[in-house]
């Protein structure tokens, strides 16, 4: 082989390695595909895959934030649906998860969010206290808002009969008539709300003060929320009191950080917060970039952290991967 066919099979090779690299997909782990937050997650894929060179994501359903981060820190995704409760406990070795996630990281939040404690008008249910006993869904199976629900009422002394099931599948027992009502993780409007709604009245329960300082002194990762939910749906006059936590995107540090600048620059932007609001409706009126600062328990990824100081933003210390 002559020396200049040599330098074209290698400039070719080259070439297309670097266009396989460009190709290469990225998969985002996502809540379970009856929420709203999947929504959000098809919507901001799609605008990502447009708006950064070279990214090719896909979603896949894995049904909430502990088991996509099980997923991510196993490798099967690239990131993942991420919630304040999830990260603190892969952080920390806390069941479901063994051992520190010393690698885990934050790639964006996007929404506040607090827990909806949602009846039937005509469950006989009138307080937190009257679930004892009732039939009840804490959330989808294996997601996050499940397991901070029963936290949440072992702490302040509440058994209700739990309904285990997948989204879906409580949404469906709750039109039914087969279940007294349901926790749901999000703002208003909320469409798995809205459609519980067109079934059966609904009024939305309360934490009293007690309850929420007893809750967030033994996890501090809530933080107190209201809401006035009848703008919206139910007959719930005034303020709802609850608790919540934060929505969000992790990743690793397997992610490269050209890639975590670029995806935190059009997140961030102008046009993502558009793109975010189209199919999600709550993300007009949110900083996402100051909710991640705010909310973050995992450190932030190298990548993003560069992109909110070239912003103006203060990043603290203690959101700054050591070492």
């Amino acid at each position: 082989m002559t020396t200049t066919l040599k330098a074209l099979t290698l400039a070719t090779t080259l070439l297309a390695a670097g266009a396989a690299q460009a190709q290469e997909r990225l998969t985002m782990g996502a809540t379970h595909s009856a929420s709203s937050f999947y929504a959000y997650q098809v919507g901001i894929t799609n605008f990502l895959n447009n708006a950064v060179e070279g990214v090719n994501i896909n979603v896949r359903e894995l049904g909430g934030a502990e088991v996509s981060t099980e997923a991510l820190l196993r490798d099967e995704v690239d990131m993942g649906i991420s919630v304040t409760s999830s990260d603190f406990a892969a952080m920390n070795g806390v069941e479901p998860f063994r051992g520190n996630a010393d690698n885990l990281r934050t790639l964006f939040f996007f929404a506040p969010l607090p827990l909806n404690f949602v009846v039937a008008a005509d469950a006989g249910v009138d307080s937190v206290d009257a679930l004892a006993g009732k039939a009840f869904n804490p959330g989808g199976r294996g997601t996050s808002t499940e397991r901070q629900v029963e936290q949440i009422m072992e702490t302040v002394g509440i058994t209700p009969d739990w309904l285990r099931a997948e989204g879906g599948d409580a949404l469906d027992a709750f039109q039914n008539g087969q279940i007294a009502g349901f926790v749901k993780g999000g703002n208003h409007p909320d469409g798995y709300i809205q459609q519980a709604s067109s079934a059966r009245d609904i009024i939305f329960l309360s934490l009293d003060e007690e309850q929420r300082n007893k809750v967030i002194e033994a996890y501090p990762f809530f933080s107190a929320a209201t809401s006035t939910p009848s703008e919206f749906y139910g007959e719930t006059e005034g303020e709802v009191a609850t608790l919540q936590t934060a929505i969000g995107i992790n990743t690793t540090t397997n992610l490269d950080e050209e890639t975590a600048y670029q995806i935190a620059k059009a997140v961030f932007s102008d046009a993502g917060k558009q793109a975010a609001s189209e199919v999600y409706a709550p993300a007009k009126t949110i900083d996402a970039a100051q909710l991640t600062i705010d909310a973050a328990v995992a450190p932030l990824h190298e990548g993003v952290i560069r992109y909110l100081e070239e912003a103006g933003y203060t990043v603290p210390d203690d959101l700054k991967a050591q070492g």
